[in-house]
């Protein structure tokens, strides 16, 4: 259909006048903040001291900051889920009021997503869908999800929300000019060099999420990776059903992570799905480097079968394979309390500035370790401490957090948080690392010397034979005594590097003697 020219001028007057008036309406809504964080740092902007604001004054600002992100619709939302981990930016006071803004928002009417399946699959919805609720079960910035049966299976229905995509583009370009009005005043402070990371960050992210197809393709991609945990869950997506704004995808029933006297009461063992959560995570990190980076209670569910469900594949990242080496390093350096290897991973990490006083660094490094046999009795205590000597060596301003470090900082935090619920004495290094070491074993073997290697094996093996005596003692099921086998066989084979000292290892005998208590000790 062919429009009369004063139509068009029409509509393209009408779309630069809602342009400008969201410009305005924004900029309006945040230049107050915008003043009041410059007066932090000079009272009359330009010049004079720094203001000191009361706890109560940060307080109030902190809430009226999110209300208004909360008000300014999607883009705000989502980059209020990226703030609210970056504490390595923010004052903890932010980053916790940033934390409470849940991504709910009112439901499109159904009429709209009638019209959305209709445009996609030229169908309507009942002859597609069978018991197609018509309430959605969810509705959140970007898209709304619905209950429904697809080819005599429960599904669930993702619409993306109207004009979703015109808005957030449009707030990215008000985001990106505001930055820039910025620079004169912050161009050399830390916290600006961060908040320009976080916004690159929160496009990339907010631009995967708006085609569904991405997302579908991210869930393919992590199903398909081998050897994949017996116990996590992937729903499976219809392709001839995925489109940029529809997608369709099994139902998996399960309730969130942190429902934790619900997940007692299916009866599964809290100590093997906490083992299990860690072995996914540690797999995706350090084997196969592409992972999950949205990992919030509501994105992982437990069934009744103690499996792990994994939701929402939106937002992931990649590892490169020297990234996933140095990362390795450093958890191993700092559970070894290896000082000097632990300051040279920070600096290949680029978690650390290049020209950090090394002094203070070593000061940092070894206190932080020192205090990590306080952390479960004394963890406030602990927090405290860190953040004076923060203040004292002035290390704040040189420390620096990648992309891909933030998420897996968001990672093991959700999972720390998670395990203390079930463990109250569950230790993120103590417990951890020997479910890192076994699973990333052949990365291990890679990228520290022979003999490192070597011993890192025996406490693998170590572990292993001792959690299945344990079970064998419990259970008295003789076919854990053949499980054993089969499991420290298939860990070692693998484990060592093929090179001129690989050791060939001998068959697995038919029984297997009792552990060595200094093995035991060792591991």
């Amino acid at each position: 259909m062919t429009y009369p020219r004063s139509f068009t001028i029409s509509s393209r007057f009408r779309q630069a006048w809602a342009q400008s008036w969201r410009f305005f309406y924004v900029t309006l809504r945040l230049a107050p903040f915008l003043v009041s964080f410059l007066r932090d740092r000079k009272r009359f902007l330009a010049w004079g001291n720094p203001r000191e604001l009361p706890l109560a004054g940060h307080e109030r600002r902190a809430r009226r900051l999110v209300d208004t992100f909360a008000h300014l619709g999607p883009a705000f939302i989502k980059l209020s889920q990226i703030l609210a981990v970056r504490e390595d930016l923010l004052p903890k006071l932010y980053a916790r009021e940033f934390s409470r803004l849940l991504d709910q928002t009112p439901a499109a009417d159904f009429s709209y997503v009638a019209e959305i399946i209709r445009r996609n699959t030229d169908s309507e919805v009942d002859d597609l869908f069978f018991n197609f609720d018509r309430k959605p079960m969810a509705s959140a910035s970007i898209g709304q999800v619905h209950r429904a049966q697809y080819r005599n299976q429960e599904v669930v229905v993702k619409v993306r929300r109207p004009q979703v995509v015109e808005t957030i583009t449009l707030d990215n370009e008000i985001l990106t000019t505001l930055m820039a009005w910025m620079r004169p005043f912050f161009e050399r402070h830390y916290l600006y060099r961060g908040f320009e990371v976080v916004l690159g960050e929160y496009k990339r992210i907010v631009a995967a999420e708006l085609d569904f197809r991405l997302e579908a393709d991210n869930a393919e991609r992590i199903r398909s990776q081998t050897p994949r945990h017996p116990r996590l869950v992937i729903p499976r997506f219809y392709p001839e059903m995925v489109f940029d704004d529809l997608l369709v995808m099994e139902f998996c029933e399960g309730v969130r992570i942190d429902q934790v006297e619900t997940i007692r009461e299916f009866g599964v063992d809290l100590s093997q799905l906490i083992e299990n959560l860690l072995e996914v995570v540690f797999s995706q990190l350090l084997v196969h480097g592409f992972f999950h980076a949205d990992p919030h209670p509501g994105n992982i569910l437990i069934n009744r079968k103690g499996e792990i469900v994994l939701l929402d594949f939106g937002m992931t990242d990649e590892l490169d394979p020297q990234t996933r080496d140095d990362f390795l390093g450093l958890i191993l350096a700092a559970h070894n309390n290896e000082y000097d290897e632990v300051m040279r991973k920070l600096h290949l990490l680029q978690m650390v500035d290049a020209d950090t006083p090394e002094a203070a660094l070593r000061t940092v490094t070894e206190t932080v370790l020192g205090l990590r046999h306080l952390a479960r009795t004394h963890q406030r205590q602990v927090q405290m401490a860190v953040e004076e000597l923060f203040e004292k060596t002035r290390i704040l301003h040189h420390l620096q957090m990648p992309r891909q470090m933030v998420y897996l900082l968001r990672v093991g935090t959700l999972i720390e948080g998670v395990a203390i619920r079930f463990d109250e004495n569950f230790d993120s290094i103590t417990d951890a690392v020997p479910i890192a070491k076994r699973v990333g074993l052949r990365t291990i073997a890679r990228i520290v010397p022979f003999g490192t290697a070597v011993r890192y094996t025996a406490e693998v093996m170590a572990d292993r034979v001792d959690a299945f005596l344990g079970q064998l003692t419990q259970q008295k099921n003789v076919a854990l005594a053949r499980n054993l086998v089969q499991d420290v066989t298939r860990w070692l084979k693998p484990a060592l590097p093929a090179s001129p000292k690989t050791i060939t290892l001998p068959p697995p005998p038919n029984s297997l003697p009792p552990v060595p208590q200094q093995l035991k000790s060792e591991s």
